[in-house]
């Protein structure tokens, strides 16, 4: 794999192979949050495949910052990739609509740097079938139920703060996200990835 940038001091952050070793783990999850995000709020003006390699590349810009460990590295990505949808959808109800000279964003302009393996992985990824079946699968759900899968499922987030953005107490959330689980499950939804 060609590195984007030189490898980080030993004595912060993740290795460069920690580091690509972790986001691929979580990349099919972001996928798929960007894919149902970016559906949801800037519709087709925006391909998943270039909010995704910006998350990769502002996250491996970042990655000396990281001080977690494993675990926390799933919501450190999500932060960032909440940043840059953020990001994305004010750049979209600025300019109405954002133009793609030679298949790339002005603001994006970043990603020519990156790595041909991640490029490859994102286009993988947005092509991934397990990925759009997952999302057609949801989309039958309730819209409570989709955030909780979003937010417990592909954020790693815990019972108790999903049950609070949600207005639901810590055990009804627990329960209700076991339930979904067990749906996903049966319907073949029970992905690695899904946390």
């Amino acid at each position: 794999m060609t590195a984007v940038m030189a490898a980080p001091s030993e004595d912060r952050g993740a290795s460069h192979d920690d580091f690509v070793t972790r986001y691929e783990a979580v990349a099919p999850a972001l996928c798929a949050w960007v894919h149902r995000h970016l559906f949801r709020t800037v519709r087709a003006k925006v391909e998943a495949e270039d909010v995704l390699q910006e998350i990769w590349m502002r996250a491996f810009k970042l990655r000396e910052q990281y001080e977690g460990d494993a675990d926390g590295y799933r919501s450190w990505i999500f932060s960032i990739a909440k940043m840059i949808l953020l990001e994305v959808q004010r750049s979209v109800r600025r300019a109405q609509r954002i133009e793609y000279p030679e298949g790339h964003t002005a603001q994006y302009s970043a990603m020519n740097d990156v790595a041909d393996s991640m490029t490859r992985l994102t286009q993988r990824l947005v092509r991934e079938e397990s990925i759009t079946r997952f999302l057609e699968h949801i989309a039958t759900f309730s819209a409570e139920d989709q955030e909780l899968i979003s937010f417990c499922g592909l954020e790693g987030m815990t019972c108790v703060e999903a049950g609070r953005r949600l207005g639901l107490g810590s055990e009804a959330t627990t329960k209700r996200w076991q339930r979904l689980r067990a749906r996903l499950r049966d319907g073949g939804m029970a992905h690695e990835w899904i946390a």
